[in-house]
């Protein structure tokens, strides 16, 4: 399903933890003996996630909407931040919207209106919800001359294609009587305001055609929501449009993951999403992320208006803000919502949670009720409290947080019981009353429920999309596993749900996404299996063959029907092999192809047709001749601008739905194998989506019907009749044995594979199914001429921030850190500035870095110094050690090549110079005799070894594989890691050389739910001369059997330790409110550390361990308890009894806040946004 991501605030002042290790570098110095210091720190490391950008995008930007005397365009986060309470706006907007007197706090309440007794859903006209009247001022920004504005009904000149070829069609100019320019330019946005702000439109070259067709989409909802906000926002806000799906998952501009078609930052109000190739659905997310746009600006400007100290964005339920862009975005409540929500209501499941809740709930996070409830709570109170409802609780907004003195600020459910007059209790109860009245008459008109469908109860994790082979014995289906979001294709016969056999999951190298939330894009023949997965930005048509047998068996066994009487009962059970085949992939974008949106075997299962979206954008359906191979040339058969969205194959011919109409809606239309043109099938005024078109000729497809999706039969003739008459709906109908149907039955919040058998198909005529065939209304494009070219580095396109430092002085000198970032508006380019400074500024350690993340190669460069220690083993041989310091500065260069998001190649290098220091304790210890043990001046001997400046240079080089899954609250469930690092560093001129060699492996195993068991391994070593330093290992979170600070267990020069660990979530047995995860820990750590590989092995330890992982938010507390075994080792065991270990961590993270110690030849600093695997810039 859908899901838009709309970034809310916290509650409380966020802090962004942009570089981790440096802010705990203080805390270090004291948590830390001071050899960990010295050493390369180890904790156990994995390998991170690459972002692959396999795209290259040449920028380009032009104005829409933007009016002359607009405030310009939104500004990063850190201009913005206000010097007054966090939130909290600088002062009033002097062309500011207005809004209603403020009332009085203590004022009574309005006294509510009467519930109603007629229901309506109906969506919203252009000029209805509270639009104004034309002598009545509309609440938005005045036009020049200070009065009212108006909305023009025209939306300005555009133009419309008049057919669909290669070349996106013949343009026709239409223009309109205000006059406006071509480029959206400041004269034609003036119909809504001198001041309006408008919208800064970010397109690449590669898709101008989407990007001009787009605009005018971008312009309607834009006037369209003025009318509904009454109000024009006067910032101008970035709107970055991706072409496809795969560019928009690799934006730098936001971290998003599947199941995000769009972002809008609060921050920097950054508006970024896809077009997808369907106008249809575009215009609904981009509806959607601009009511987001208007309610942020709307609200923040009445703030500011009323001097408040606080955002009232952070006391608005996330339900009200999605829900209102939800509203807007269907003009309404559209029949998929009411069916969700009806489903919640008449067929709840309290097991598992699924309940209606009360009205003012904030319910499980996700989809259904933050978005699709939200959206029905919006509609209710537009329909029980009158028309602009909505916008009366958004300019009383400032309501929700303090005005300063003698200001209260409102809980969000005392500002509606205000503007409603009933409390909240008689709020929720009319909610209640609303929904039952619309639910169960629905319920109660409907001919058929759940016991008209056979449902497959056994079946493994939750459906998302179905198919069927063409003689409806086997079944084949799309699940996704809740706790780790992977995604799995089963093969399975239904007469033996224990049959299914495991196709593909994906989050894995040749399979990165199955696509979950884009319905059902494999097909199944008689022998082969089809199925499209993505792989480095592109998708891949994967088919595998198949051999199935079955085996009827029938056996008598005895029943018991009483205390004395038995009985013989023939019971029969079936015997299911299925075995899978070679599979050959088919890799269409070679061949120009971006993605595939759904595919269906021929008849004889020779060829694959299937829907794809090619590089301009655009959706075509073609055919695949699997006889010619991998290589196989796709054939075009459909060549036009509209959305083609499902496909099946018949007898007929190819049959695919199409918005090609002069409606706008998605009917049937069919074409035939060889490229020739397309036959329109129905007319209907309604979307149609999921045909299948049986062996036998009978094509079928499901429609909504009042709210109801229903399965629908087209007849030889033209008719149609609707063959079911559900409460909910039926989805992804395909063929079943003896003239049954499979489809998902949508029941308790799922979608349930469940059988339609042939008597129980209904034979209802469908009215209006004749409507007369229109040509298509060609779409309508704006030509985009007057772009600009986007300049990266140029200063209107720079963004500073964050800025993080904090500074200190006393007796042992000064102490402080700084750090800055700025990145160019799209996050391609970065420049980040650290500097943390010892105690003095010669023990300063500091990078300026640039970084370039624009394309598939991540690299960086620039200048650096690093302080590092080392165990100091110049008089070793007198049996004397200590630390000494090292500067370590130059120029450094990174490097990193992602050969997929798992596996990666990088390396380093650094060269500059490095000087030798040591404290005056230390120098004053080696100087006496007495004190060093060595009965001589040591102290001038190391002097003159290391009192010159050298040349230094370091190389590393890492390789890094990771398919690591998470659950949101415990951490890794299930994956592998493996990390290999190789370090060598060199002095030529003195001829001195060090190197070292590290690997980290770690595999999670899941075993129920999010129980998982935790196998982990890693050892390294060191060469070279007395430059070549230690490794200190961190003990709880290595070897927990040996005690905190115990240098001669955990500091040497080689070091191996492995752990198993089973972890054992308790929340099901214990529930504490304001813990985020609680789970029980036993594990078994082994290992060692030394100079020598005899020294590690007289060292070794095994330990046994048993704790508790405390998770508070991001933090995770742990607690482990280890008892050392004697094993043996000549040093004995490293404690008696038990070793309490307590740490503090990161959810997802390894050590104490992921101090991973890799003490490379230059500043460990972390990666600015999005720059490998680092945080991306706007969440």
């Amino acid at each position: 399903m859908p899901v838009r991501t709309l970034q809310r605030p916290s509650s409380v002042p966020k802090v962004v933890l942009v570089n981790r290790r440096p802010l705990v570098a203080a805390a270090l110095l004291v948590l830390l003996p001071s050899a960990a210091l010295a050493q390369v720190f180890v904790v156990p490391r994995r390998a991170e996630r690459s972002a692959v950008n396999t795209f290259d995008f040449e920028w380009k930007h032009v104005d829409i909407l933007v009016g002359p005397a607009s405030t310009g365009v939104a500004d990063a986060p850190e201009r913005t931040a206000y010097p007054q309470p966090p939130g909290a706006p600088a002062g009033p907007a002097i062309d500011a919207p207005a809004t209603e007197a403020p009332a009085d706090p203590l004022a009574p309440p309005l006294d509510p209106p009467d519930e109603t007794r007629q229901t309506r859903s109906d969506p919203p006209s252009p000029g209805g919800m509270g639009a104004p009247q034309a002598s009545a001022p509309d609440g938005g920004t005045p036009g020049s001359d200070g009065g009212p504005i108006t909305v023009p009904e025209s939306p300005g000149p555009m133009q419309a294609s008049v057919d669909g070829g290669a070349d996106g069609g013949t343009t026709l100019t239409v223009e309109f009587a205000d006059g406006g320019s071509a480029d959206g330019g400041p004269k034609y946005a003036t119909s809504l305001g001198a001041a309006t702000g408008g919208v800064r439109f970010y397109f690449y070259e590669r898709e101008r055609t989407v990007a001009e067709r787009a605009t005018p989409l971008i312009e309607e909802a834009y006037r369209y929501l003025v009318e509904q906000f009454q109000y024009v926002p006067t910032k101008t806000f970035p709107y970055i449009l991706y072409n496809s799906y795969q560019e928009f998952l690799q934006t730098n501009v936001f971290f998003v993951q599947e199941g995000t078609l769009g972002v809008t930052s609060t921050e920097d109000l950054k508006l970024s999403l896809p077009y997808l190739g369907d106008h249809q659905l575009f215009e609904e997310i981009s509806t959607h992320e601009l009511a987001h746009q208007f309610t942020i600006q709307k609200v923040r400007t009445l703030a500011d208006t009323e001097k408040t100290f606080g955002d009232p964005l952070q006391a608005i339920p996330l339900w009200f803000i999605e829900g209102l862009a939800e509203f807007y975005a269907k003009r309404g409540l559209d029949p998929e919502a009411e069916m969700l929500v009806r489903d919640l209501m008449v067929n709840p499941d309290l097991m598992k949670g699924y309940a209606f809740l009360d009205f003012f709930s904030p319910g499980p996070y996700g989809y259904l009720w933050i978005y699709k409830v939200g959206q029905t709570r919006v509609a209710f109170l537009e329909d029980e409290y009158g028309k602009g409802f909505t916008q009366r609780v958004l300019n009383e907004s400032p309501r929700l947080v303090s005005a300063g003195k003698g200001s209260q600020a409102l809980k969000f459910e005392e500002l509606l019981e205000r503007l409603t007059g009933d409390n909240p209790k008689k709020i929720s109860a009319r909610f209640e009353n609303w929904m039952k009245r619309r639910a169960f008459k629905t319920y109660l008109g409907s001919e058929q429920a759940a016991p008209a469908l056979d449902l497959l109860e056994e079946r493994t994790g939750i459906v998302t999309a179905l198919n069927s082979s063409p003689d409806g014995k086997l079944l084949l289906y799309r699940t996704i596993v809740p706790e780790t979001g992977e995604s799995r294709l089963y093969l399975v016969d239904p007469k033996a749900p224990q049959s299914a056999e495991k196709v593909v999951s994906d989050g894995q190298p040749g399979a990165e996404s199955l696509h979950p939330i884009f319905g059902r894009n494999f097909a199944l023949s008689k022998d082969t299996v089809a199925y499209v997965a993505e792989v480095n930005g592109r998708d891949v048509i994967y088919v595998r063959r198949y051999t199935y047998t079955s085996e009827q068996r029938t056996q008598d066994a005895l029943e018991r029907r009483s205390a004395i009487r038995t009985t013989v009962k023939r019971e029969t059970s079936f015997s299911v092999d299925i075995d899978l085949g070679d599979t050959t992939a088919y890799r269409v974008g070679q061949h120009g192809l971006l993605g595939v949106a759904s595919v269906a075997f021929s008849p004889d299962g020779q060829s694959l047709a299937f829907i794809g979206i090619n590089e301009a954008g655009f959706r075509d359906v073609y055919v695949l001749p699997l006889a010619g191979g991998k290589n196989a040339q796709p054939v075009k058969l459909t060549d036009d601008q509209y959305t083609e969205r499902h496909i099946t194959w018949g007898p007929s011919g190819i049959l695919y739905t199409s918005d090609a109409t002069s409606h706008r809606h998605f009917n049937l239309f069919r074409v035939q194998p060889t490229p020739g043109t397309p036959e329109r099938l129905t007319t209907e005024d309604r979307d149609e989506a999921d045909p299948v078109a049986l062996p036998d000729g009978r094509i079928f497809f499901v429609a909504y019907r009042n709210s109801s999706s229903d399965l629908h039969e087209l007849m030889p003739g033209g008719a149609i009749i609707r063959r079911s008459d559900l409460t909910t709906g039926v989805f992804e109908p395909g063929p079943g044995p003896e003239g049954s149907l499979w489809m998902l039955f949508h029941q308790s919040g799922e979608r349930r594979p469940a059988r339609l058998e042939a008597p129980k198909m209904l034979n209802l005529p469908t009215a209006g199914a004749d409507v007369p065939a229109e040509p298509p209304v060609p779409l309508a494009a704006r030509p985009l001429d007057n772009a600009q070219d986007y300049r990266p580095l140029a200063w209107e396109n720079i963004e500073f921030g964050p800025f993080l430092g904090f500074a200190g002085a006393g007796s042992g000198g000064f102490f402080g850190q700084i750090f800055a970032m700025a990145t160019d508006r799209l996050s391609d380019h970065a420049m980040l500035f650290n500097l943390a400074v010892y105690g003095s500024f010669e023990l300063a350690d500091g990078v300026l870095l640039y970084v370039n993340q624009e394309k598939r190669s991540t690299w960086a460069t620039g200048l650096f110094q690093s302080l590092r220690f080392r165990l100091d083993e110049s008089f070793a041989d007198e049996d004397t050690t200590f630390f000494s310091g090292e500067r370590y500065f130059g120029a450094t260069g990174t490097l990193r090549y992602p050969l997929s998001s798992f596996f990666y190649l990088q390396g380093d290098v650094s060269a500059g110079g490095a000087s030798y220091f040591i404290d005056s304790y230390t120098a004053f210890r080696l100087n006496n005799p007495s004190f060093n043990g060595a009965g001589r001046d040591l102290y001038t001997p190391w002097l003159a070894a290391n009192d010159e400046m050298r040349f230094q240079t370091e190389l590393t080089g890492q390789v890094g594989y990771n398919n690591i899954r998470y659950h949101y609250a415990t951490g890794p469930l299930s994956g592998s890691s493996a990390l290999l690092e190789l370090t060598a560093g060199a002095q030529p001129f003195n001829e001195q050389a060090y190197s070292n060699v590290r690997l980290d492996l770690e595999h999670y195993f899941s075993v129920y739910g999010r129980t998982n068991l935790l196998f982990r391994a890693a050892g390294g070593t060191t060469f070279g001369g007395r430059y070549a330093r230690s490794y200190y290992l961190s003990s709880f979170d290595t070897l927990r059997g040996v005690n905190f600070r115990d240098e001669d267990w955990l500091l040497g020069r080689h070091f191996a330790y492995s752990t198993v660990e089973l972890q054992l979530p308790l929340n099901d047995l214990i529930r504490i409110a304001f813990l985020s995860d609680l789970e029980a820990v036993a594990a078994v750590d082994v290992g060692g550390v030394g100079n020598s590989s005899r020294q590690l092995w007289d060292r070794r330890v095994l330990d046994f361990v048993l704790g508790t992982n405390i998770a508070l938010g991001p933090l995770v507390l742990r607690l482990h308890f280890a008892r050392p075994v004697d094993i043996g080792a000549d040093a004995g065991k490293p404690d008696p009894g038990w070793v309490t270990n307590f740490s503090i961590g990161i959810a997802g993270l390894n050590g104490f806040f992921d101090q991973r110690g890799e003490a490379r030849g230059k500043p460990t600093v972390m990666p600015p946004p999005g720059f490998i695997g680092g945080p991306r810039a706007g969440l």
